[in-house]
């Protein structure tokens, strides 16, 4: 997967960075041609470069069969790749939505039972205090789900749970925590009415076990305020212009939220409407509703090809 900032010029003629640099953002629509529509792009960003005001788009697709062709996005594409492979590889697979703009995975270990953090788009895997300590984010919910349930794991991802500023920023959501906890519980027991019969008793009684498991984790840690690792390293992932708009760049390399040093100490104010194209509220992605007849087969290398290997 290759992450994209912003797409390069189309005209073959322009004499523009191959990286995007000159195109500027135009705004985003709904997908109008035939195959945004195949790729279920939820919305198209639009571009114009400033060099030859050739217009080139950057559909934000959504099925995997489209981005094993592609193998280009952000946050969204990655998760949603990501899950597909752990899913055709037997793991118990669930995405997480951040509120504050970022998605990502959860794979359940049979050894550790439990969840395990995997950011594709970081190549991070079991780093919850990532965002928090090493991105700085101001975090409100994180939603974990699945076919089978929809889990409020915000506390999965933070150690100021109980402050009021956290708080604060949950109250904008719900205005209280009592509500927001019926409000899962009732997204669960619809989904368990509706797939009443269709769920074998096991799997059932381990679904309900991991629950309960989670939830206890979920009490212990709201109320450590501390994080077991001392992680500090801010976003990977996107230019150094788009994380520092988006006060990513965590407590080793902060940069002014006006501002970015290009150069020999030059200053350059973050455009807003970039900001406004590459951020959104949620990051575009969701796990396919329909089955699409997409078979993943895995098998172990031959001998020949392990002998190729370096």
């Amino acid at each position: 997967m290759t992450w994209v900032n912003r797409p390069p010029c189309v005209n073959p003629n322009c004499k523009g960075n191959e990286d995007g640099k000159q195109m500027e953002s135009q705004g985003t629509r709904g997908p109008v041609t035939e195959e945004e529509k195949a790729g279920r792009a939820s919305r198209v960003e639009v571009y114009k470069c400033k060099l030859c005001e050739t217009e080139a788009t950057f559909p934000r697709y959504n099925s995997p069969r489209t981005l094993f062709q592609t193998r280009r996005g952000r946050c969204g594409e990655f998760a949603n790749l990501f899950g597909t492979y752990c899913r055709a590889l037997g793991f118990d697979t669930r995405y997480i939505l951040d509120f504050t703009d970022h998605v990502w995975i959860e794979v359940w270990s049979h050894r550790t039972r439990r969840w395990i953090c995997a950011d594709s788009c970081e190549g991070v895997i079991d780093e919850p205090g990532m965002y928090e300590k090493g991105w700085g984010k101001k975090l409100n919910y994180a939603i974990g789900a699945t076919k089978d349930s929809v889990v409020d794991v915000t506390r999965r991802y933070t150690r100021k749970f109980h402050e009021d500023e956290f708080q604060a920023r949950r109250r904008e959501f719900a205005p209280d925590e009592e509500s927001s906890e019926n409000v899962f519980r009732l997204a669960n027991q619809t989904i368990r009415q509706q797939q009443f019969g269709k769920i074998p008793k096991g799997r059932l009684e381990e679904l309900d076990a991991r629950m309960k498991m989670e939830a206890a984790f979920f009490v212990k840690v709201a109320s450590s305020g501390v994080w077991d690792s001392d992680y500090k390293e801010g976003r990977i992932s996107g230019s150094l212009a788009w994380k520092a708009a988006r006060n990513e760049l965590g407590e080793v390399h902060s940069v002014n939220e006006e501002t970015i040093k290009s150069g020999a100490g030059k200053k350059t104010k973050a455009s807003e409407e970039d900001k406004k194209s590459e951020s959104f509220l949620v990051e575009s992605f969701y796990p396919s509703s329909r089955h699409e007849n997409l078979i993943i087969k895995v098998r172990p290398p031959s001998d020949k090809m392990l002998a190729k290997s370096p």
